[in-house]
């Protein structure tokens, strides 16, 4: 029932779209000027964030190019809700394998359904939908090749090698993430194997997996001409743009406000809209902010998995270096805050063992 509610929420703002976006409404808004006649591999059909996402949602929507009863709007929605359903799925099967049961399942869709950032991306009709999607499938198949047994582990890493190749043409960002969080946790097991739980050769042989493919797809697909680069980082919000940035004191204090308004929505629905607004002002909001942070840390640390500490690691530097007042930047957070409450590691600590998260795909 609370999945059910959950997801027709989600639904019913992605179909009302009532905020606009300028991805969704520009790639839409193709299909209206000839677009869907032109092959749809071209050159410039990517870009830095999006090596080969919008190429694929634009060709989707042209599917139905005039077409009265299903329009490329209604096709855009129904991808949108789709990805919405696959990832109230994949957190059940989290729930149920890592033994949070019933109980974690329900806080974590109560969070999905409840989360600023992830009803903003609906009421949008984000496309980072699909991608925070992706990044729960990726994580999801790391966590469970981290833990599996040596005649199983080919397995698991094609997979990882796979879902990684997948995520890395879609979009950008949620690759960053994890190669920001697993970078120091490899690096770590080099020194302290015994701190992540993991061996160098193990590292090594994850790290091979993830990078090869999607390395080669983006090489071929920058060195080609058919994606192109674009300097975002010194373009918009970052800490790379001499423009927006004047010193670490005051973007940290604003990073930390702006935190208490994504993870929590205190600061009400300011912000909706894809454009650049103040963090919160005052002490209150900084005080929400570094509690909100506060329990993020706590609840990813609780689960004991390093995989998934290590992306929560990835997701708050990206926030932070990057975009941290625009909701598409805090998806992969509430991604990782949503796999914690679904691991349900929180309902039981007296317990001192971690989870073989193999069981999270196989169960």
């Amino acid at each position: 029932m609370v999945a059910l509610i959950v997801v027709v929420s989600h639904w019913s703002l992605v179909w009302h779209h009532a905020v606009p976006d300028f991805d969704t409404d520009t790639l839409i808004g193709y299909t209206t000027i000839g677009v869907c006649s032109q092959p749809w591999i071209v050159k410039g059909m990517g870009d830095s964030a999006h090596p080969l996402g919008n190429a694929f949602l634009t060709r989707w929507a042209c599917l139905f190019e005039g077409n009265e009863t299903v329009t490329p709007s209604m096709a855009w929605y129904a991808l949108i809700c789709a990805a919405v359903l696959v990832t109230v799925a994949l957190l059940v099967l989290l729930a149920r394998a890592a033994g949070g049961g019933l109980v974690a399942a329900v806080v974590a869709l109560g969070y999905l359904g409840t989360s600023p950032v992830l009803r903003t991306l609906s009421s949008r009709a984000e496309e980072n939908w699909i991608g925070m999607a992706l990044f729960v499938v990726v994580t999801m198949v790391v966590m469970a090749a981290h833990t599996s047994p040596p005649d199983r582990r080919a397995r698991w890493l094609l997979a990882v090698g796979g879902s990684t190749l997948v995520l890395a043409v879609w979009h950008s960002q949620y690759v960053l993430v994890l190669a920001f969080g697993l970078a120091p946790w490899g690096l770590l097991a080099f020194v302290r194997p015994s701190w992540v739980g993991t061996t160098s050769r193990q590292v090594l042989e994850l790290a091979t997996a993830m990078a090869l493919p999607a390395v080669a797809a983006i090489g071929l697909l920058f060195g080609s001409g058919y994606a192109t680069r674009v300097p975002y980082h010194r373009m918009f919000f970052s800490v790379f743009n001499p423009d927006a940035f004047h010193g670490i004191g005051t973007w940290s204090l604003d990073y930390v406000a702006y935190s208490g308004r994504w993870l929590t929505g205190w600061a009400g629905n300011d912000g909706m809209e894809e454009k650049l607004f103040a963090a919160p002002e005052g002490v209150a909001h900084l005080v929400l902010g570094a509690f909100a942070l506060l329990v993020f840390v706590v609840l990813v640390v609780t689960t004991r998995n390093t995989v998934l500490m290590a992306a929560a690691f990835g997701a708050l530097l990206l926030t932070f270096l990057f975009e941290p007042h625009n909701a598409e930047r805090w998806d992969p957070v509430v991604a990782v805050t949503l796999m914690a409450l679904a691991h349900g590691a929180y309902l039981r600590p007296s317990e001192a063992v971690t989870t073989p998260t193999e069981k999270i795909l196989v169960s």
